[in-house]
């Protein structure tokens, strides 16, 4: 009797090593690797745990097998826009952006957002920024208007998405969060 429950903490362990390591790799959040070992920890059954190991063992080797894509080098950017006009677009997984007297252009898919969670860090004086997003992405939009304007007009799509945070300020400016 002690055997086999030593057994099923040792294959516990095991489930909770290869959850560790897939988080690592980025091939799961945080929130379903927590879920999954205090899952792991509380299954008292051979069979529970048997499902348990198929499951976590399944996503290794889909995982692996895939071909994946290298990731880009600046995926933390930081933009800086005066007296001008740009345009941002492509993987991230956070940004920072100042745009001061500027029009500042930023389009962005669920699949250019790296993380579950991306934020983007805006200051904004006497300028425009116009956000065009596609995707299932869920938008949080925490900017500050100081006699300016910021509206979230983006309808996503069907199903769980990724997040996308904005933070910052808008003075004499505005965002504008839309659909592309």
């Amino acid at each position: 009797m002690n055997n086999s429950l030593i057994e099923l903490d040792e294959r516990k362990n095991k489930i909770a090593e290869k959850l560790s390591s897939q988080y690592a790799v980025n091939l799961i959040s945080i929130e379903e690797y927590e879920r999954l070992v205090e899952y792991s920890q509380k299954i008292e059954t051979e069979s529970e745990l048997r499902i348990l190991e198929k499951i976590v063992n399944e996503r290794n080797v889909t995982e692996t097998n895939r071909e994946k894509k290298p990731l880009p080098q600046e995926i933390d950017k930081e933009y800086t826009n005066i007296l001008s006009s740009r345009s941002i677009s492509g993987p991230m997984i956070s940004g920072t952006i100042t745009n001061i007297l500027g029009d500042t252009k930023i389009t962005l898919t669920e699949d250019d957002l790296i993380n579950d969670e991306t934020t983007l860090h805006i200051s904004s004086i006497l300028g425009s920024i116009n956000i065009r997003l596609s995707g299932n992405i869920n938008v949080i939009c925490n900017a500050i208007p100081i006699l300016g304007e910021v509206s979230n007009k983006f309808k996503k799509g069907n199903g769980y998405g990724k997040n996308l945070i904005i933070k910052g300020t808008v003075l004499l400016g505005d965002i504008k969060i839309r659909n592309s």
